[in-house]
Parts: C-alpha cells; sequence; structure tokens
C-alpha cells in the first residue's frame, strides 16, 4: 500500500511541476546585454560625449503565475483539485477490490477479516481525500479568524 502511495506521489508530482515551474523570457525579444540606451542593437550611442561610461538598460524579466492563484489556500485548493482527478478512481478500484476480497472469502473468517479491513481502510482513505476541501476550508476560516 505504501509502495501504491508513492508512486502516486511521483507521477502526480511529476505532471504538476512543469506546471508550476515557468518563467517568461526576456521581454523585447533582444538579448539585453546587448542594448545601450539610445541606440539601437547594431549602432549603440553613448550619451555624454566618448568618456562617459554607457549606461544599460535592461528588461527585466517576470514571472507569471500559471496557476491563476493568489493566496495558499487557492494553492492548496488547487493541489487538492489535481489529487482528487486521480484519487477518486482508486478509491473507487480498492472498494471493487475488497468486494472482490468478499465474494471470494466463501465463507472463510480470515479472508472476510482481510475483506473487512481493505473495505474499511478505502473508505477511511476515501473520506480523507473527499473531506479535503472541508479541512482546507476549515483551516483557512481559522487562520483568517485570528487574523
Amino acid at each position: 500500500m505504501k509502495k501504491v502511495c508513492i508512486v502516486l506521489f511521483v507521477v502526480a508530482l511529476v505532471f504538476t511541476t512543469p506546471a508550476i515551474v515557468t518563467a517568461q523570457f526576456l521581454e523585447g525579444g533582444a538579448d539585453a546585454n546587448s542594448t545601450l540606451e539610445g541606440g539601437s542593437d547594431s549602432n549603440p550611442v553613448l550619451e555624454g560625449g566618448a568618456d562617459a561610461n554607457p549606461k544599460r538598460t535592461f528588461n527585466t524579466p517576470s514571472v507569471q503565475n500559471p496557476l491563476a492563484v493568489g493566496t495558499i489556500q487557492g494553492l492548496f485548493q488547487a493541489i487538492i483539485d489535481i489529487v482528487m482527478v486521480f484519487a477518486v478512481p482508486i478509491i473507487v478500484f480498492f472498494i471493487v477490490y475488497a468486494g472482490f476480497l468478499y465474494v471470494t472469502a466463501r465463507g472463510n473468517v480470515d479472508q472476510i477479516g482481510k475483506a473487512h479491513k481493505a473495505l474499511l481502510y478505502a473508505l477511511i482513505g476515501g473520506l480523507l481525500i473527499l473531506g479535503a476541501n472541508v479541512l482546507i476550508d476549515v483551516v483557512a476560516g481559522t487562520v483568517n479568524a485570528v487574523q
């Protein structure tokens, strides 16, 4: 069970990392180090005569937020939404697996106990995953009330 959780975490991390780690190129499309103030890339012009130090203007790179969230609560909500996409089918699979264990037990007490544990763990995990939105709202409400 731990291996399945680790694999799911790694898969989710692989799919969400490119969306989180993005940056924008320099504005204007030109190399920022080659442009001097008052001139163009091919013909730089110095201000104040030949003895003056050239003033270089740099295009400031900016990073845009790819998730379109502005708060920590919004970030956690976006992560929970991504996890939900993967977790709901897995929850359904484990409930079906527990049902399969019940059917194949054929009255064996040990097998019924194993099936009962599998169903219980699947339901508890499902409630935790599906209740994550409620937990985020409770924590956010508590933090906002303290401020």
